[in-house]
């Protein structure tokens, strides 16, 4: 008896300080992680909101570039954080719902070790070319590909990007050949400077070099064109890729066991950071569309998102190792 009301006494002091610490919380700056190299689409969403969120809470939210092993080194880093609300991750597909598909490296279960607050923003993946290259439209993509090898850049091994590209191999009988780099941006001025001619990509880093003329664009690979470039033809709309759709997003994530009371308050001005029209105005120019939806939703997402991939991943051929 006396146990059972020593427990109860010990969940309630816990319950108190819980509310307590959520009540001063932010009360030092808040690390942001970003598992991919500065300039990419992750790095460009999690900046413009962390100044947004950090204005409204009175504390600084500080993004730190934490690159490497496909996004999984960053999502690792706050999967082992003390759950205080102090380190946050904004996550992508590859780290949250594909690398487990492809690799038996990963140190963490993002199911279970990560806590999901809300998917902040979503983008389609964009095919885009050296201005040189010689194929300017999807169906010319996938002829030349079949006649000839053509590199391609993503962010990394295991990517969403890099699956994009061996779906399309498995498809079509192509011959793109992935070249892996460390993040979004570097990805990318290899294409610009021409040493690789073909880089699949999200959309916010590639979209200052589309408007330069210094990159081209092929296709988007959501199933639908981008909201904010209707004249980018979509993948799915050649033969034989009806149901092709790629995209990538960028949620928010804590650590597991974060006390709910903080989830609730960081949730809550996240959210209201969504629907600034500053916000979403630099967003959408970025093409990329806000969401902000619920904990409950954005979890359930991340499940589907995982068992698509797990699906792909078999059908492209790219094993567990």
């Amino acid at each position: 008896m006396l146990r059972v009301v020593a427990l109860c006494v010990f969940a309630v002091v816990v319950g108190i300080f819980q509310a307590a610490a959520a009540e001063s919380w932010p009360d030092r700056p808040v690390r942001v992680i970003v598992p991919f190299a500065a300039g990419g689409g992750t790095d460009t969403v999690a900046r413009v909101l962390a100044v947004k969120v950090g204005d409204a809470l009175g504390q600084r939210f500080v993004v730190e570039n934490r690159p490497g092993a496909s996004g999984m080194i960053g999502a690792a880093a706050v999967a082992k954080a003390e759950p205080d609300g102090y380190t946050l991750l904004v996550g992508s597909p590859a780290e949250i719902a594909l690398n487990q598909h492809v690799t038996k490296d990963m140190t963490y279960d993002p199911l279970k070790d990560l806590t999901p607050v809300t998917l902040l923003a979503w983008t389609p993946l964009i095919i885009a070319a050296h201005p040189s290259f010689e194929a300017s439209t999807p169906a010319e993509l996938i002829a030349l590909a079949k006649s000839r090898a053509v590199d391609f850049s993503t962010p990394g091994i295991g990517s969403s990007h890099h699956l994009t590209g061996e779906y399309i191999n498995k498809l079509q009988g192509t011959r793109l050949v992935h070249v892996p780099y460390r993040g979004a941006a570097p990805a990318i001025t290899d294409a610009v400077g021409g040493q690789v001619k073909l880089t699949i990509s999200g959309m916010p880093p590639v979209v200052p070099f589309l408007q330069s003329n210094q990159l081209k664009a092929i296709a988007v690979t959501s199933k639908q064109r981008s909201p904010s470039f209707p004249n980018i033809p979509a993948m799915a709309e050649i033969p034989g890729f009806a149901q092709f759709d790629f995209t990538n997003w960028f949620g928010l994530l804590a650590p597991a066991g974060t006390p709910p009371a903080v989830l609730e308050k960081l949730h809550a001005a996240v959210v209201d950071a969504l629907k600034d029209a500053k916000v979403r105005e630099i967003l959408v120019a970025q093409a990329a569309e806000p969401v902000g939806n619920t904990p409950q939703e954005f979890s359930a997402f991340i499940r589907a998102e995982s068992e698509k991939y797990g699906k792909v991943a078999e059908l492209a051929g790219l094993k567990v190792k």
